[in-house]
Order: structure tokens, then sequence, then C-alpha cells
């Protein structure tokens, strides 16, 4: 990361803030949003002083309609939010960096533009909106093809199930308002390369080599968590879930 444009290092290090995981800045707990089923919780934070985000406001992207995209300011900087749907999100980005990130257009070569949530899975979850970034292209790509592959065909299974709920005439649980960036998602944005394989489907205790070698590029980015051995645990246990 030493070597990426400012702006870039300064979207990781909003991110990594707001998961409380900065020991140089203020926490901010509850702030590591990347998917909403609907901007709700942003008009709810500006109504309620104490709500994480209560600090931020909600701008248009130029003539876009806020359901397309909007852009989120906020203490810890300029975030891109769209509808994980939509097909143009480079061309979106692209004026985002020039208008919010001070740069001359999107980054091209070394980054892709991507959802920090995945879309193909966000789109399936019901997200209206995911956090849109500047990724090292190696690392999405590396993610794309087996962590987030899994969470698609995830989504897509819990998806087959709640058609099945309403067509017996239940009610499905309905999707978590507000997605939350994990370790996994900090990996991602960091330029972690080291996601090989499918993460276990049963067995956490095989996951922890990757989940080893995640904490340690995170650690040599100068991102350390609170008790490494617990959050080691619970990563892992948490990547048999996206199996």
């Amino acid at each position: 990361m030493k070597d990426w444009p400012e702006p870039l290092r300064r979207q990781v290090r909003a991110l990594v803030q707001q998961m409380g995981l900065d020991r140089h800045c203020p926490r901010m707990p509850g702030e590591a949003w990347i998917g909403v089923t609907s901007i709700e919780p942003f008009r709810r934070a500006k109504e309620h002083p104490l709500m994480p985000r209560s600090s931020g406001r909600l701008e248009t992207l130029g003539a876009q309609p806020i359901a397309r995209a909007f852009v989120w300011v906020d203490r810890a900087g300029p975030e891109l939010w769209a509808d994980p749907r939509v097909s143009s999100y480079r061309d979106l980005f692209d004026a985002f960096a020039r208008g919010w990130l001070g740069l001359a257009g999107r980054p091209t070569t070394g980054f892709n533009i991507d959802h920090v949530f995945p879309k193909t899975a966000g789109a399936l979850d019901g997200l209206t909106h995911v956090r849109l970034m500047a990724i090292g292209a190696a690392a999405n790509q590396a993610a794309g093809r087996t962590l987030e592959r899994a969470m698609a065909d995830r989504a897509r299974a819990a998806q087959e199930r709640r058609e099945a709920i309403r067509k017996q005439g239940g009610t499905p649980r309905e999707p978590k308002p507000i997605r939350h960036a994990v370790y996994m998602t900090l990996g991602k944005a960091t330029g972690f390369v080291g996601w090989e394989h499918l993460p276990d489907s049963a067995d956490a205790t095989a996951n922890l080599p990757l989940v080893r070698a995640l904490f340690a590029h995170l650690a040599a980015c100068g991102i350390h968590a609170d008790v490494p051995a617990v959050e080691q645990t619970l990563t892992a246990r948490t990547l048999t879930r996206h199996h």
C-alpha cells in the first residue's frame, strides 16, 4: 500500500478507523458499513446524534439518482455507494474520484474498482447499495474467484429458501439492514492475495492457516487486532459459513 496514491490509502484508513482498529484515532463503533438494504439507516443516523454516522451527510453524485448511487461524507472521509445491480459502476467511481478524492479519474493500472461487499451476493441478499473502493487488482481477483464466489452461492441458496417459504404462505426472515466490514473485508481492501481456495465448509480449524496469513498481512500493513488469537478463531468460524 505504500506506493498507492494517497487518496486510496485514505479510503483504507477510513475503513480501519470505522472498525475501531486505528490506535491513533478515536474509535467509531458500528460505523464500518459496507452494504445496506435501503438508505434509511443513513437518514436515521442524521436524525439521532448518538447513532453511528450521525456526523455525516449524503451528497448526490452529479445527476445520478440516489437510488443508483450517492456519496456519503463524514469524519472518516467520502464514500461512494451504488446499487450492486448497476453495470457502469466504474464510471460512477470515475466521477467520484474526480469530485471527492482529488484524482484525475479512477485508477486503472494495478487496481480494480469493485464492491466492498460482493455485488452478486449483495444483490441476491436484497442490498440496495454497496460501498465501492479501488482495490488492488490481484487481491480483488483472488477474492472474487474463491471467497466471493462462495458467498454468492450461499446467497443464492438463501434466496431460494426465502422463495420456498413464501410459496408455502410463510414469512421469511428479512435480510440484515446493514452489513459491516470484517477482517476479510480489510484483507481485500489492503491487497491480501492469499485466497487460494474456498473456505472449509465444516472445520474452522482447517481455515486457520489462511486466517493467520490474513492477519499477518494486516499486521504488515500496520493493522492490529485487539486480541489476535480470539479474532482469528472467530474469523475461521465465520469462513465456514461462506462455503
